[in-house]
């Protein structure tokens, strides 16, 4: 399995059982559906599959960084240039 279908898998697999919320899923899946467009920059989509595994609402409530933030996840599609 290619990081474009393992992103596509984690993208609904959070989204359904862990807390990844539905706004972000049209963005994420527009990385995953469209491997043409992000060819080169597979090493960005490997650190956001790694982002979107790794997603914890809570992760910046504590005095130590655990998992990643939507705003980790949103860095990321920045420098995809994938955006609303």
């Amino acid at each position: 399995m290619d990081i474009f279908a393992r992103l596509a898998v984690a993208v609904r697999r959070e989204n359904a059982e862990g807390d990844l919320p539905d706004f972000i899923v049209p963005l994420l899946m527009r990385v995953a559906d469209n491997p043409a467009d992000f060819v080169g920059r597979e090493d960005l989509v490997t650190e956001l599959l790694q982002r979107v595994e790794e997603y914890e609402t809570w992760s910046e409530m504590c005095c130590e960084k655990q998992g990643f933030s939507l705003e980790d996840i949103h860095r990321t599609l920045d420098h995809l240039k994938v955006r609303y």
